[in-house]
C-alpha cells in the first residue's frame, strides 16, 4: 500500500510540475527556434523563473519516490499508471492556466484513463 501511495504522490507532482512549468514559460517571450532557445536572455530567464524551479524541485522529489515504489512494484504496472497524471494535469491547466479543453480532448483522455483501469485490474 504504501508504494501505490508514493506512486499517486508522484503522479500528483508530476502533473503539478507541469503546471509551474507551463505557468513559468506562459510569462516570457516565445520561443520559436532553437536561436532563441539558446539566446542567453533566454537561458538565464528560464533558470531564475521561480515557477519553472519549484516545478524542477517537484521533477526531483517525484524521481526519489519514484524509485521508492520501483523497488515494490512491477514498472509494468507504474509506468502506466503514470498515465492518469493526464486527466490531472488537464483538470490543473483548466482551473489554475484556463486553458479550454474540447470534448475530443477529454475523450482521449478518458481513453486513457480506462486503460488504467484495465491494467490496474491485471
Amino acid at each position: 500500500m504504501f508504494a501505490i501511495t508514493l506512486l499517486a504522490i508522484c503522479i500528483f507532482m508530476g502533473a503539478s510540475g507541469q503546471i509551474c512549468w507551463k505557468y513559468g514559460m506562459s510569462n516570457m517571450d516565445r520561443i520559436n527556434d532553437v536561436n532563441s532557445l539558446l539566446q542567453p536572455e533566454t537561458i538565464q530567464n528560464i533558470l531564475t523563473n521561480k515557477y519553472i524551479l519549484l516545478g524542477l524541485v517537484l521533477y526531483a522529489c517525484t524521481f526519489f519516490l519514484w524509485l521508492s515504489a520501483m523497488s515494490t512494484l512491477d514498472v509494468s504496472f507504474m509506468y502506466p499508471m503514470l498515465s492518469l497524471a493526464y486527466i490531472l494535469t488537464a483538470l490543473l491547466a483548466f482551473y489554475f492556466l484556463g486553458e479550454q479543453i474540447s470534448t475530443l480532448r477529454w475523450s482521449g483522455i478518458i481513453l486513457v484513463v480506462l486503460g488504467c483501469i484495465l491494467i490496474m485490474k491485471s
